[in-house]
Order: C-alpha cells, then sequence, then structure tokens
C-alpha cells in the first residue's frame, strides 16, 4: 500500500518520529514536509537528532496568516499527491499542514488517515480547535488517544467502525527521545537538576492577543524573581514581544528554538514546567514534571484530572498562585510526582498494525 504523509511544524516531526520508520518499514511511504515552521535548518536538526531520514518533498510554504499559508499549501500539496497517486494519505494533529493534507486528499477522493484525532478543546476561535474538527469529518480512519477524544468522534456522528482508540504517538517520541538526551546538555545552559522552569509560549491565542500575552510574560517575571525561567522563544512570540516593546523580567532567560534532545533534557530535569502547548502537556507527564497548562481549556483533560498537571489560565494572579505553591512545597511535588499518570505507550505500533489490515 502507498501511504504519503504530511507534516510541517516541529511537534509534528517529533509526535511522527516514532512512526515514520515503521511506515517506511512497511509501506511504499512518501513524506512531504509543507515547510509550516519555515526554519529549515531548525527542522534539519530534529530530523537528524531523532534518527529520522530526510523527507521526500519540502513544499517551502514558510510563515503568512491562517488563509495565505493554508492556500499556499494546497496549491502545492495537490499536485505533488497526483503525482505520487497514494492510497490514503497520512496526518497528525491539529495544524495547518494537518488541514491541507486532508482537504486535497479528500477532494481528491483520497482516504485520510488522522492520527490524535477526536480531541476538543470546545473553543472554536482556536483555529487548531476548528482544523481538528473539519479533518476528522473528511477521515476514513481514525486514531485517537483516549476515551474522551473517541468519545466526541461518536457524539458528532463519526461511524464506530471508523474509530480506533489506540494511544498517543506523543508518548513513544518522548519515551524514545529520553534516552538520547542526557543531563550532560544542562551544562550548556549553565542549568541544574531542579533548579529552573521550563517555558513555552506560542498558540495563537496567547501571543495575538496582547493584554493576554503581557499578563503571561508578567507572570513568568513574577516567577523569575524566585527561581531562574528558562524560555525558548518561538518565532511568533519573538516578534510579539518585539512588536510591542516587552521586556523579560531579570530572572527570564531567553532561549533560541531548541532541538528535540536538548528540550527534552531541560524539561526532564526541570522542577516544573509551565506551556501552552498540548504536547507538552503530555510529555511532561512522561518524564513525569507538572505541568502548569497557560490556557483556559485543554484537550489533555486527563492529566488535569490525575493530578498531573494544573489548568491554571492566563492571568497572572492565578499562574503566580500555583507557581509559588510549587515552589514553597517539596511535599506537594512529590505527592504529584507519585501520582499515576494515565498513559498508554505502544500506539505507534497499533497504528501500523491496524494500517497493514486495513483496506482503503
Amino acid at each position: 500500500m502507498k501511504i504519503l504523509s504530511v507534516l510541517g511544524t516541529r511537534p509534528e516531526i517529533i509526535k511522527c518520529s516514532p512512526v515514520l520508520p515503521l511506515l517506511d518499514r512497511l509501506f511504499d511511504h512518501t513524506l512531504v514536509h509543507t515547510g509550516q515552521h519555515y526554519d529549515e535548518n531548525m527542522d534539519r536538526i530534529f530530523f537528524r537528532e531523532l534518527a529520522l531520514r530526510p523527507p521526500d518533498r519540502f513544499l517551502d510554504v514558510g510563515s503568512g496568516g491562517q488563509g495565505v499559508q493554508t492556500a499556499r499549501m494546497l496549491r502545492r500539496l495537490e499536485p505533488v499527491i497526483l503525482e505520487i497517486g497514494p492510497d490514503a494519505v497520512l496526518v497528525l494533529g491539529d495544524t495547518n499542514s494537518t488541514l491541507a493534507g486532508a482537504l486535497v486528499a479528500a477532494k481528491l477522493n483520497i482516504p485520510t488517515v488522522h492520527i490524535e484525532a477526536g480531541c476538543r478543546s470546545f473553543n472554536r476561535r482556536m483555529p487548531e480547535e476548528l482544523n481538528r474538527i473539519l479533518v476528522d469529518h473528511v477521515a476514513k480512519l481514525l486514531f485517537a488517544p483516549d476515551r474522551p477524544a473517541v468519545r466526541n468522534l461518536r457524539r458528532e456522528g463519526i461511524s464506530p467502525g471508523a474509530i480506533h482508540q489506540v494511544g498517543n504517538t506523543g508518548l513513544d517520541a518522548t519515551r524514545r527521545t529520553m534516552k538520547m538526551a542526557g543531563p550532560n546538555r544542562l551544562r550548556k545552559f549553565g542549568a541544574r537538576k531542579g533548579g529552573y522552569v521550563l517555558v513555552t509560549i506560542h498558540r495563537a491565542e496567547n501571543t495575538d492577543d496582547k493584554d493576554r500575552f503581557i499578563r503571561l510574560i508578567t507572570s513568568l517575571g513574577e516567577v523569575g524573581r524566585r527561581i531562574p525561567v528558562l524560555f525558548p522563544i518561538h518565532p511568533r512570540t519573538r516578534e510579539m514581544l518585539k512588536r510591542h516593546r516587552i521586556r523579560l523580567g531579570a530572572g527570564v532567560h531567553a532561549l533560541p528554538p531548541l532541538g528535540s534532545l536538548d528540550f527534552t533534557a531541560l524539561l526532564r530535569h526541570s522542577l516544573f514546567v509551565m506551556s501552552d502547548s498540548g504536547g507538552i502537556q503530555e510529555e511532561a507527564a512522561v518524564v513525569n514534571r507538572p505541568c502548569l497548562i497557560l490556557r483556559e481549556e485543554t484537550e489533555w483533560v486527563r492529566l488535569v484530572t490525575a493530578g498531573k498537571n494544573f489548568l491554571v489560565g492566563t492571568h497572572t494572579a492565578g499562574i503566580v498562585r500555583m507557581a509559588w505553591r510549587l515552589l514553597d512545597s517539596p511535599s506537594l511535588l512529590r505527592k504529584i510526582g507519585n501520582r499515576p499518570a494515565p498513559l498508554r505507550f505502544g500506539a505507534s505500533q497499533q497504528i501500523v498494525r491496524i494500517l497493514s489490515a486495513w483496506r482503503p
């Protein structure tokens, strides 16, 4: 069977990293990179560090507004799919690359396979939420990470026979990466185990809302008064800092975007993490570090329910209050660390097993 995979962002590369070698081994597999994340050199680092072969096609889409970026992808992806003639197009997650791959395939009557299907924040102001819903409703085979995702899909009228609960490939990816990312990597950042907090902020709803963005950056400054805050800055976030002339607090240390191994090492040895990233919420649970979720809602509710992660919102007072609770209570950190995380590994193998038996 011919499978064509579409990805375009660094989180997609990471989450696909345990799946891609299996696809290469078992199928006639073509990998297409849209170039949605526009630092091609950084992407090369990710492929090299994660022991992945380079993509077969690179579409060089780059940055742009939602409509402009997605339109470029549709225009450049369609001739590639027509040329390759795959039996199925595989996409992951909720990015514009995910949407473009699914839409082109659907228009060409080629079945779409969606990994990480059924996740919902129930906030349709988020572009990612719209992408998820649209992709799920054109997909023919849907791999859901957990029971809530399966319930969401069934509530929306998707055929139960198309849905498979398999877990999340991001968990397999983090466990795979942990073996490659030793604590010696902390030296280049001047960091020591448990002596810093790791932060990421990149979602459009946080960076594009000036008031909210200022509240989040203010929160980092408050936390940085008590413990170093290491902040790898996404290009979108850096642009907003510059546009609004916002300065980081003295205890907040700006870092460039990091390779996968450096980031995993920092995540694994942090005291806790603060992030608006869906993937990092799960990665933090794999390495057993609490995650303060800098959003008003999350798709990964089960980790909050289990007491591993904390939905702290986007207001300074609530964020700082929870961060200081963790800083002031080693016993609370131990208690969180001892709680079992509802994590299911082996999604990657299960996906290719189901794909191998599937007849589009």
